[in-house]
């Protein structure tokens, strides 16, 4: 995931329902936001990470300039 950070094409991400919640993808996604100066959507829904998201995770979202959409909302089962 942290690669794709690199790639100034990516606009949309889209994970949603892929179970991938742990600490470890939630810091990939931290450095992707953080490092992108091109991803506009991201979409995290039911992924699991929403519980895993640091505060330097919403730092580098509120400080991204791209970042349109995003979701992380969980539906419950």
């Amino acid at each position: 995931m942290y690669n794709l950070a690199f790639s100034p094409r990516i606009r949309v991400i889209d994970i949603s329902d892929i179970v991938c919640g742990n600490a470890i993808v939630a810091e990939s996604v931290f450095k992707l936001i953080s490092i992108s100066g091109a991803i506009e959507n991201l979409n995290l829904e039911n992924t699991g990470l929403r519980q895993y998201l640091s505060s330097d995770f919403y730092k580098a979202l509120g400080e991204s300039k791209t970042i349109k959409y995003l979701n992380i909302s969980q539906r419950n089962k």
